[in-house]
């Protein structure tokens, strides 16, 4: 029996609010074809509180959870495995703490994206499985703690929302000590429907052909309405009433058993099925497709999209660009310096591809902050950077790019790298130090005056070499370069500046 080549091996995995799943497939004649499917009913949402402190039985949940898939990752290359947290890592209040313990236990990097990016991936995923369909959908995910809600045609979104409340949050909030009653599900579905309201007209406005439904909330009342007859493979308003009585008829949460609905479904189920009534309502949906693929299939899909050179975030990068019409000539002008100096260096780390990448993005994004003002400039480029949407980008690459943008000049703050993961710390102190020299060999705009630099790393030392004649007609490069040693300090790097007749070999 053959073994399976490790290269083309891949695996997602979605950290949900509710529940944890991950997805192992193998690639077969450019198709994915599953080989291993995982989940566990962890209700991280459920150990949340108010200030986004995480119980500690949760949180060893959690992690004890994370260690067994971590089992069944070895052996998957890194750079094919794609992990994301979702709501509940978005609101946790100590997020670094938890996410440097979430990857020691799972072994690989943990991705935390935003609302909307939740959404694209969810949407990607469906398409896989209506894949072929050009005609519009709705598409609609009902998770532990968030809701997403799109609109798209063949591959490409038309609307992306994501609005916070989800299965888990919806049932702690409005069915406490698991009373069920029809005043409790009125009060939730009326507060599922305020919420809807920013959206409503847009989305009906926009239209569709289709709406298709995803998440263990929709799967769970598709299979009680037809395991009861209610419906066939399409989930309609009257099948959701008939559902809605037979479950409020138990009265408890705790009492509920009803063939379909797994007994770890059950105890959120009610809040779910207050979002998904309230849905219908507010969108008038007459009848719902239930998809089996959902965000770790959107996942899987874009992970080959980067490897395959289908990137959204290069095209998300050019329309921030354009948005505030940067200097394309100096923007490439500081990319190509900082690059070069960057593949003297970037052999020192294990993912300096994906760095370089973000190095020139971040030379492409670097100036966008002068459309706003020029003095600090670059904090404002910062802002721009990590508050934008940006299709394809994770919470940490927003916030890695907007560290080396915010600190690109001037002095560097102690707390530069404290909102980022440890395994980021390096690889942004290697490509700050190549973007802040490249701003300061640019920054008089000429060609002329960049010069043609050796740069090693070595233990935190850093070694530019320069010509004895580019020092000599250049005294106000130099006199930054002087003050940049003192300007690193808090990165632990030393800037160490060396002359020689001739330029680096």
């Amino acid at each position: 029996m053959s073994s399976i080549p490790e290269q083309e091996t891949y695996a997602a995995v979605d950290l949900g609010s509710n529940s944890f799943h991950m997805l192992v497939a193998r690639r077969e004649h450019g198709e994915l074809r599953v080989l291993d499917r995982i989940r566990e009913m962890v209700r991280l949402g459920g150990g949340l509180d108010a200030s986004g402190k995480l119980d500690p039985d949760t949180r060893q949940r959690a992690l004890d959870c994370l260690a067994r898939f971590g089992q069944r990752l070895r052996g998957v290359p890194a750079e094919n495995v794609r992990a994301a947290g979702t709501q509940t890592f978005r609101r946790l209040h100590d997020a670094i703490e938890f996410l440097n313990a979430s990857e020691q236990a799972l072994g690989c990097p943990v991705d935390i994206i935003a609302g909307r990016e939740e959404a694209r991936l969810i949407y990607l995923g469906v398409t896989q499985w209506v894949s072929g369909e050009a005609q519009k959908q709705l598409v609609m995910d009902i998770g532990g703690g968030s809701t997403e809600l799109i609109i798209g045609e063949g591959f490409e979104t038309l609307e992306l929302e994501s609005l916070q409340f989800g299965c888990v949050s919806v049932t702690n909030r409005f069915f406490p000590g698991g009373k069920l009653s029809a005043r409790r599900l009125r009060k939730a579905r009326r507060a599922v429907l305020a919420e809807l309201q920013d959206i409503q007209s847009t989305y009906r406005r926009r239209g569709w052909q289709t709406a298709v439904g995803s998440s263990g909330t929709i799967r769970s009342a598709a299979a009680i309405c037809q395991a009861n007859g209610w419906c066939e493979s399409k989930v309609k308003p009257q099948a959701l009433q008939k559902l809605k009585s037979t479950v409020l008829s138990f009265g408890y949460i705790n009492k509920i058993q009803i063939p379909g609905l797994s007994e770890r479904r059950a105890p959120v189920f009610i809040g779910g099925l207050a979002i998904l009534m309230a849905c219908f309502e507010a969108l008038a949906i007459e009848e719902l497709l239930v998809s089996p693929y959902a965000l770790r299939e959107g996942l899987l899909h874009d992970l080959l999209g980067r490897q395959q050179h289908r990137d959204p975030r290069t095209k998300a990068v050019e329309a921030l660009m354009t948005r505030f019409a940067v200097d394309t000539v100096q923007v490439e002008r500081v990319k190509r310096s900082a690059l070069g100096l960057f593949d003297q260096l970037g052999s020192t780390l294990g993912n300096a591809s994906a760095v370089r990448e973000m190095l020139g993005w971040a030379a492409d994004l670097h100036e966008i902050g002068l459309a706003l003002s020029h003095p600090s400039y670059q904090q404002h480029s910062a802002y721009l950077v990590e508050a934008s949407d940006l299709a394809g980008f994770t919470h940490q690459e927003q916030l890695f790019l907007a560290a080396l943008v915010g600190f690109q000049r001037r002095d560097v703050p102690a707390s530069f790298a404290a909102r980022l993961p440890n395994r980021l710390h390096e690889p942004l102190c290697t490509a700050l130090i190549c973007l802040r020299l490249a701003w300061i060999f640019c920054r008089t705009r000429e060609d002329d005056a960049i010069p043609a630099a050796g740069i090693t790393l070595n233990n935190k030392r850093v070694c530019l070499t320069l010509t004895r004649e580019w020092k000599k007609d250049h005294p106000l490069t130099m006199a930054d370069l002087e003050h940049e040693d003192h300007a690193l300090q808090a990165t632990g790097l030393q800037l160490d500046i060396e002359y020689s007749a001739r330029g680096p070999v």
